[in-house]
């Protein structure tokens, strides 16, 4: 599977974000082959058409729909890229998190790194049109850059990405508080990275430095669910990953994700999504999406 990284340098300077439209970036991804990329993706179609798979989700691609994809997701594309007109935008981590000193912010919006919502959202013209005068200036100050500019595209991609979390938790019933409630976001960036190696709810609050009522009321609170539910979804994900996208068999996803016993694993996923993992391999292969 093809990944494809960030170019830092590609504007003479190291900058850790690029923004453009399809005619400036004519070798985008828009590939039907599985690929994912080392960095954060903010597509917005002005027109669009077809669909995106993207980490088992179908994705109907709309005018004015806003595409959110989280660094190493998987992805195909399934569309007409001769009748598609859309804006990119993609950035790195560290290009927010140095600047504000807020290790946590991407894990505080709602749209990445979400196991269970749809990666999408479709806006009126009015917020459409918002976003591209917005999306413009970025693009103009990128062009034409300065050594204050990155000073103004960080404000600005602030500005985009905490509008769009507004809208993304309206729309999706979801919190769009993000500077409050940090243990949540902790937790979220834990899981993340530890969820193959533990699903133990002790550990993470140990590891947090709180008690496992505390984080679940934390937990509760920022994302409307138990610490469990949030495993489960977690681990569910990974499963349905290895499932998608590998031939590893039920023995050796158990082992990868630590569970004791092969059966263990499937009495889980049959729990979780009312069939077997056999049958969600089949069903994925024989083209169908479940997210």
């Amino acid at each position: 599977m093809k990944t494809f990284k960030f170019l830092k340098n590609k504007y003479n300077v190291e900058l850790l974000i690029d923004i453009g439209t399809y005619k400036n970036i004519p070798y985008y991804f828009f590939e039907s082959e599985l690929h994912q990329t080392d960095f954060y993706e903010l597509i917005f179609f002005s027109k669009g058409n077809g669909y995106l798979e993207l980490d088992q989700q179908r994705i109907e691609i709309s005018d004015n729909t806003v595409i959110f994809v989280s660094p190493f997701q998987k992805r195909r594309w399934f569309l007409d890229k001769t009748k598609v007109e859309c804006y990119f935008l993609f950035f790195q981590d560290s290009f927010l998190s140095s600047f504000f000193s807020d290790k946590l912010f991407s894990f505080r919006l709602q749209f990445f790194y979400n196991k269970t919502k749809p990666l999408y959202l479709e806006v009126d013209d009015e917020f459409f049109s918002q976003l591209e005068n917005t999306i413009q200036e970025l693009l103009s100050e990128v062009k034409t850059f300065r050594s204050d500019s990155e000073h103004i595209i960080r404000a600005l991609l602030y500005f985009i990405l905490i509008k769009l979390n507004r809208a993304y938790a309206k729309h999706y019933f979801l919190s769009s508080e993000t500077e409050n409630n940090s243990i949540a976001f902790m937790f979220k960036e834990i899981l993340q990275n530890e969820v193959r190696k533990t699903r133990n709810i002790d550990y993470y609050a140990q590891q947090l430095g709180i008690s496992r009522v505390t984080l679940n009321k934390c937990i509760k609170k920022q994302f409307g669910i138990t610490v469990s539910e949030m495993v489960n979804e977690f681990i569910l994900f990974e499963i349905k990953s290895l499932l998608s996208y590998t031939k590893l068999n039920i023995n050796e996803i158990s082992y990868a994700l630590e569970f004791s016993q092969a059966n263990h694993l499937t009495r889980f996923f049959k729990a979780q999504t009312g069939i077997s993992p056999k049958d969600f391999r089949n069903a994925y292969q024989n083209g169908s999406s479940v997210i």
